[in-house]
């Protein structure tokens, strides 16, 4: 527990589930979060609205500027301008206006660069900075972010981040601070409350796929590699979520040339329901061009689901030869001989479904991941 109330500002995306579940971790402790929202989207995440209506909790959340939300279309127009300046210049006011015990920035491109351009270093409290994903171990290979990159780590005073890979790359970068234990940030899994009665892998016949095509996701290798194996998928339904507009086009095309069973998972759906397809699935395919600890790769791990995950992120921290398959995204033979091994070798995803298991409740089940960042802001402050 945190010895008096504290006041921190977090900066963060407001509609953000990653926001929201780290920030609903702290209930029971005295802080007073501030969250700034540091990108212009107008929906808060359910999870922050919980926390924000909930008078019951020790902890307290609200928004600042109270008027963010709704005023996020405008903003986001008038930043296309003004590069930032005018959420910065909203930021500035803010931690002007409070004396926090803390400034905590959850991920980097976004909320951490528009701490920078508020330009009030060195006179801030202290920094606290939380990586997802690729923000360090993609974009440092750029040189304007790269730039940016450390100009940020020389502000910071704590750091924390998923995956060993990227501690090792800061300190590359001359970060000296504090540096926090590995913790997945989705804040583990809630191992105690998993779909019941799952059946074994083996005798299940869907498979899912992240439908990401955006900025890093590549949804449509997935699809390509189920084409090379469609003699593999008979009596499978292929289940798309988040999928984007190209991954349905292009899902639409698989069903009509193949007659394959595809259904696109719709948007929103909660995350329980997504627990329980993860659970009915044999197969997970996730495809990006850079990661960090994938959520879906800890959830289908958990779910008994063996996880064909290409290696650019740090899966290769969670994930054995035994226990799932790591693919190169420019080797479609390899993604396609992994699949068909993963979908015709029964005792290989039973054996796995076992070690994913096994390695979820010893390093990533809530009950292990809460009380290490539970302490995060105690140590802190002691």
């Amino acid at each position: 527990m945190v010895n008096r109330r504290r006041k921190i500002l977090v900066i963060g995306m407001a509609d953000s589930v990653h926001v929201g579940r780290w920030i609903s971790q702290f209930v029971d402790q005295p802080i007073d979060f501030i969250l700034f929202p540091a990108s212009p989207h107008r929906r808060v995440h359910s999870l922050l609205k919980r926390c924000i209506e909930d008078e019951t909790t020790t902890m307290t959340l609200q928004i600042q500027p109270a008027l963010m939300t709704w005023l996020a279309f405008p903003l986001s127009v008038l930043d296309l301008v003004v590069s930032n300046a005018s959420r910065a210049f909203l930021l500035r006011r803010v931690i002007k206006k409070t004396k926090f015990d803390l400034i905590h920035v959850l991920e980097l491109q976004h909320a951490g660069y528009l701490l920078l351009d508020t330009q009030l270093s060195p006179n801030l409290p202290k920094v606290f900075i939380t990586n997802w994903g690729s923000d360090i171990y993609w974009f440092r290979q750029f040189p304007k972010h790269r730039e940016r990159i450390i100009e940020l780590l020389g502000i910071a005073n704590i750091y924390s981040a998923e995956c060993d890979r990227d501690i090792k790359i800061v300190r590359e970068l001359g970060y000296t601070g504090q540096v926090k234990p590995v913790v997945p940030n989705s804040g583990g899994i809630d191992v105690q409350h998993l779909p019941p009665n799952f059946r074994p892998p083996s005798q299940r016949k869907k498979i899912i796929v992240k439908g990401y095509t955006g900025f890093m996701g590549r949804a449509l290798v997935a699809i390509d590699a189920l084409e090379n194996v469609v003699d593999c998928l008979e009596g499978f339904e292929v289940m798309i979520y988040s999928a984007s507009l190209r991954a349905r086009l292009r899902a639409i095309r698989f069903k009509m040339r193949h007659g394959v069973s595809v259904r696109i998972v719709r948007k929103r759906t909660s995350h329980v329901d997504m627990l329980k397809l993860f659970s009915e699935s044999r197969v997970y395919i996730g495809m990006s061009l850079s990661d960090g600890i994938s959520t879906s790769l800890l959830e289908s791990m958990a779910t008994g689901c063996y996880p064909v995950q290409t290696n650019s992120g740090c899966a290769c921290e969670w994930v054995t030869e035994s226990s799932g398959s790591l693919v190169r995204l420019d080797n479609i033979q390899e993604i396609r001989e992994q699949l068909r091994e993963a979908l015709t070798n029964n005792v290989l995803v039973d054996e796995a479904a076992k070690i994913n298991l096994a390695t979820i409740r010893s390093r990533a089940s809530t009950a292990v991941v809460s009380p290490k960042t539970g302490a995060f802001y105690t140590d802190i402050f002691s």
